[in-house]
């Protein structure tokens, strides 16, 4: 393996290609299902407080650990301390369970993209039978794998982010469109009132808990990720901004398709439908939406083309993570490890395939057990072994101030161990 390691070409690359890995199939079905849940408009409003007072500062974190061992988490957690690389193979861990499962439910969207471009409906029942259809679901799961891996083949910048800087602005542009689409129709101002509309007498502590989570998972936070593209950003960059610039992207398309979801199915399905998440939502509810819309074959098309670029971007990330995590660990050459992961991939998506079972449950262990105790161990490391100043040093490297290091230095150490055992316990 080369001495020298990929970069992205600046800091618009970078945050361009961590805001496409953050904007994930979370965003479309599991954001709008919480924001509707969390009382619509007090939700968000909670959710961008908690943002910029915690979410971002642990974006910071991550990339600065990244950037200042310019290696992926196993590797740069053994550069910080030996006695702490086990929370480098924890972290590593992580994305090796989701690249799998994410490669499944990839293919189901490909499966619906292309029913609707060729077909131009989705009869009732699709789904459930599409997924019994094993060798099927197994064949769409494989043109997903393979289209991730040929941006990973193709290396950091020439296909990881030059493949984002393409579906990332078609991704943001296909969402404003649907949702200036959706706010000129009838009968949605409810649900556009809903959403928007702070009602404070609906704030609580389980609205808090909802969206502290959400915005937790929706960072890519604690799976190694920003760990691993921190450590191919350019010491010149300014880490705290793009800390910003990242999660308000991400923030941003969250909430745009909030205002994609959630009026239409208040307009036709009530707040039960509203509230609902996950594939029942995307594979089962929307598409009788879509039927009730002008332009249904269209909308639907650009739809599952919004889903699309979202899966792909993500396991983008995904895949990128675990290879760099397999060269640095192995002084493979990158092609190398890359066709090693893609060939686990394969493997280890047959039993997501073949059980919807199997595939709920990784999820929930990775998302609700594992990733909060990873970034708990994250923010004791950072807080108590080598110390908050460290954060501070990295940022400082590229002569850009650390904002507000008083407050980080209590958020690391006592706010953010705190908040995230407590989003442990809400999961459990």
């Amino acid at each position: 393996m080369s001495n020298s390691r990929d970069s992205w070409t600046g800091q618009v690359g970078f945050i361009i290609a961590a805001a496409a890995s953050a904007v994930g199939l979370g965003n479309l079905w599991r954001f709008p299902a919480s924001a509707a849940k969390g009382g619509g408009g007090i939700f968000l409003l909670t959710y961008l407080v908690l943002f910029f007072s915690f979410g971002a500062f642990l974006l910071l974190t991550e990339i600065s650990i990244g950037r200042a061992t310019k290696l992926s988490p196993i590797e740069a957690f053994r550069k910080l301390s030996k006695k702490w690389v086990f929370l480098g193979y924890f972290q590593t861990i992580i994305p090796f369970l989701i690249m799998p499962y994410y490669a499944v439910i990839g293919g189901w969207v490909i499966k619906f993209l292309l029913q609707y471009i060729f077909v131009g409906q989705v009869p009732d029942g699709l789904f459930g039978s599409f997924v019994a259809d094993i060798p099927q679901v197994v064949g769409f799961m494989l043109v997903f794998a393979i289209s991730t891996f040929v941006f990973i083949f193709l290396g950091v910048q020439k296909g990881v982010e030059r493949s984002n800087k393409v579906m990332m602005p078609a991704l943001l542009l296909i969402t404003i469109a649907m949702a200036l689409f959706v706010c000129l129709q009838p009968g949605m101002k409810e649900g556009l009132r809903y959403y928007f509309y702070p009602d404070f007498s609906k704030l609580t502590a389980e609205t808090a808990l909802s969206a502290l989570g959400q915005m937790f998972f929706s960072l890519s936070l604690a799976m190694g990720i920003m760990i691993t593209y921190g450590s191919y950003v350019p010491k010149r960059t300014d880490l705290p901004r793009s800390a910003i610039q990242i999660g308000v992207c991400d923030t941003l398309v969250a909430f745009i398709a909030g205002v994609v979801i959630i009026p239409p199915a208040f307009a036709f399905g009530g707040e039960a439908l509203a509230t609902s998440a996950g594939p029942g939502l995307m594979f089962v509810s929307l598409p009788k939406i879509f039927v009730e819309m002008p332009f249904s074959r269209f909308i639907a098309i650009l739809f599952f083309m919004l889903v699309l670029f979202a899966a792909l971007t993500s396991s983008i990330s995904i895949s990128e993570t675990c290879t760099a995590s397999l060269a640095d660990r192995t002084k493979w050459p990158r092609r190398k490890a890359a066709a090693v992961v893609l060939v686990y991939m394969l493997i280890a998506a047959i039993p997501s395939a073949v059980s919807l079972n199997f595939l709920d449950k990784t999820d929930y262990i990775v998302n609700s057990i594992m990733m909060p105790i990873c970034a708990l161990l994250t923010c004791v490391f950072i807080g108590w072994v080598v110390g908050p100043k460290f954060v501070k040093d990295e940022v400082e490297r590229s002569h850009h101030k650390m904002p507000f290091f008083a407050y980080y230095r209590v958020l690391i150490r006592y706010l953010a161990p705190i908040l995230v055992f407590i989003i442990f316990l809400g999961a459990l």
